[in-house]
């Protein structure tokens, strides 16, 4: 999901004249800090009594920009929330939301991230490596195991982890 949404806002860059903009929500388990989190992104700090979500319109009304708010489903309710609220007073502002669930709100379009491609056993090295699937499972390994290398013969073991996990991304990080 990540992934994807950077490549998107690498690709709408652009078109937003005041940026593309990312908040990594994973680490952040109080909803209550998340229109904090979000402003600290654009620097904005707190003036006495203005709450942070009032601070993010003021400061969001003007601009077109895109907001990516990657990790959200742990924190559903209050992204819902702070997202609905911003693009109520936000006429420029665009929001991509990376989440296992949808947020639920009104115009919200929901994009279901396929699997990722899965390779034959047969297939030679070479080709191999032209799969997602493959790919993501050997950067990862690599991550956890520096010498890891694909070779023809982990080549089936790691194609059957790969079919077996449906080539869903999550589950292959994870294994």
């Amino acid at each position: 999901k990540t992934r994807i949404s950077l490549k998107v806002g690498g690709q709408v860059l652009d078109e937003y004249a005041n940026g593309v903009w990312l908040v990594e929500l994973a680490p952040l388990s109080d909803p209550e800090l998340l229109p904090q989190t979000v402003a600290s992104v654009f620097g904005i700090v707190i003036q006495s009594t203005i709450s942070y979500t009032e601070l993010l319109i003021k400061h969001l009304r003007p601009k077109t920009a895109l907001l990516i708010l990657d990790n959200c489903e742990h924190l559903l309710d209050a992204s819902a929330t702070l997202a609905d609220t911003l693009l109520k007073h936000c006429p420029h502002l665009k929001i991509l939301a990376t989440s296992r669930e949808p947020l639920g709100i009104l115009g919200e379009m929901v994009y279901h991230m396929p699997s990722l491609r899965l390779p034959n056993i047969q297939q030679t090295l070479e080709n191999f490596r032209e799969y997602e699937s493959v790919r993501l499972f050997e950067e990862r390994a690599q991550l956890a195991q520096p010498d890891f290398k694909l070779t023809m013969e982990n080549a089936s073991s790691v194609a059957q982890i790969c079919s077996r996990l449906d080539g869903i991304p999550l589950a292959i990080e994870l294994a």
